[in-house]
């Protein structure tokens, strides 16, 4: 596997609690945002979809148990880190009933 060695997610330190991992993949609560974060163990962005939907549903059932049944959804928008494909799942936004 590709690793970089200035990049923070391919040093795999265990800063916060981690809820998953396997060969490809880990899942770690993320140290900017406090959320359950999917991370690939590759340094690259371009995945196949096979990967994508992995990290998709591996990133979904950590975060159901996670959030307790509280809404989210998968963002895959990487920003303070685009050059190494992970996900985050965030809470859905609650609306008011009126």
């Amino acid at each position: 596997m590709a690793k970089d060695k200035d990049c923070e997610l391919c040093s795999e330190e265990r800063l916060t609690p981690w809820l998953y991992e396997d060969k490809h993949f880990f899942v770690a609560i993320c140290i900017s945002c406090d959320l359950p974060m999917v991370v690939l163990r590759d340094h690259r962005i371009d995945l196949s979809d096979n990967e994508s939907s992995a990290m998709k549903e591996i990133l979904t059932k950590s975060a159901v148990e996670y959030f307790d049944n509280t809404p989210f959804f998968v963002d895959d928008v990487m920003r303070q880190i685009p050059n190494h494909k992970h996900m985050h799942a965030r809470r859905r936004p609650q609306v008011p009933n009126f």
